[in-house]
């Protein structure tokens, strides 16, 4: 491996073993249609934080790792408003 010790990559591995998870249980659960996107959005940047903070080595380049994340979560943040928007027409009509 690129001199990174083996236990960070298996527990990098283990928590998005249980991210995805919680997403099938979120899946199943009886709850609200915009509570549950709005979860499983909150899951999903989770995961992708995790995948580039410990099995990219965003460590070494904080800049590009902060502006990757700043990005990626501003884009999910504007899914959900769009999602819910939807949500909110299709029950209003």
């Amino acid at each position: 491996m690129s001199g990174k010790p083996i236990g960070a990559t298996v527990a990098a591995f283990a928590l998005l073993v249980a991210l995805t998870s919680l997403e099938l249980v979120v899946v199943g659960l009886e709850m609200d249609r915009a509570a549950r996107i709005t979860t499983l959005a909150g899951l999903l940047i989770a995961k992708i934080g995790l995948v580039i903070v410990f099995l990219m080595s965003a460590r070494q380049n904080r800049r590009s790792a902060r502006l990757t994340l700043t990005a990626i979560v501003f884009a999910a943040g504007v899914a959900v408003v769009l999602m819910l928007e939807t949500v909110f027409r299709v029950n209003v009509t």
